[in-house]
């Protein structure tokens, strides 16, 4: 064979041996981001609960238990934050009595299934964030994938971002901890935790009410910490020990969504 001959089985060699890696770069990507078709997976049903701006509970038209969703490439305020309770609101609105259909895409670290969220053609995370009621979830690497419906929503001053400094929820947990805790600072933070110290004792005198006649005498002045009124979700309102005495003593209230006993786990009553 001449050195020409040669050459050219050299170069086709080389070819395919890159054509052969590229493949494998490209099945090793697809395996790690979860874009295979074995295992892409949409679910469709109606979602029976919205927890908070970016997690539902999907029920599918089967015989299974709802599923915990979280809104993949988003992240909306903590609903003690300023913003949040607008979030949920907005979220359900676009979702009520609506069919769902979710792309799943994976599971986060709490173990919750993450999923892009469709109704009636529009992208419900795409919008949660263009109308300002949410960020593109940040990751190490970049800015999340609505960042450009961030920028419009900023610039257009919607949503949360009509006043202007609108805190990340990772930055407001960093700074406050966890929803339901006073943060110890000002006059409003001491009456706060004062407050919650009370219905502590009443939330406590509970049980012991039920099994009794009549609850101890120096437990009275703490039942009558709360009132019932209007409010009957957990966007309303400020406490654990709060919520748990609205779901025992007012009519109407909605914060049991899973029926265990426990309200607003997510927002306040969280195990």
């Amino acid at each position: 064979m001449s050195d020409k001959g040669k050459a050219r089985m050299a170069m086709r060699s080389k070819g395919r041996a890159a054509a052969m890696l590229a493949a494998a770069v490209l099945a090793t990507a697809a395996l790690a981001t979860g874009t295979t078709s074995a295992q892409a997976e949409t679910v469709q049903g109606k979602v029976v609960r919205v927890i908070d701006g970016d997690s539902v509970l999907l029920k599918a038209a089967d015989d299974k238990p709802p599923i915990e969703i979280r809104l993949h490439g988003i992240d909306a305020p903590e609903g003690c934050q300023a913003g949040g309770p607008e979030a949920r609101e907005a979220l359900l609105e676009m979702l009520r009595g609506k069919l769902v259909s979710a792309s799943m895409r994976g599971r986060d670290h709490y173990g919750r299934s993450l999923a892009t969220l469709e109704v009636e053609g529009v992208i419900v995370n795409q919008r949660m964030v263009a109308e300002g009621h949410a960020w593109s979830l940040r990751t190490k690497w970049d800015r999340g994938p609505y960042v450009a419906q961030e920028r419009v929503a900023q610039s257009l001053r919607r949503g949360l971002h009509a006043a202007g400094g609108a805190i990340a929820p990772a930055e407001f947990r960093r700074r406050n901890g966890p929803c339901g805790k006073p943060d110890g600072d000002g006059a409003a933070a001491a009456a706060d935790a004062a407050r919650d110290a009370g219905a502590s004792a009443a939330a406590a005198a509970v049980p012991a009410a039920k099994a009794a006649t009549a609850a101890p005498a120096a437990t009275a002045p703490a039942a009558s910490a709360y009132r019932c009124d209007s409010r009957t979700r957990c966007s309303q309102m400020r406490s654990c020990e709060e919520a748990t005495w609205f779901l025992r003593h007012c009519p109407g209230v909605q914060m049991d969504g899973n029926g265990d006993g426990v309200p607003c786990e997510r927002q306040w009553c969280g195990r």
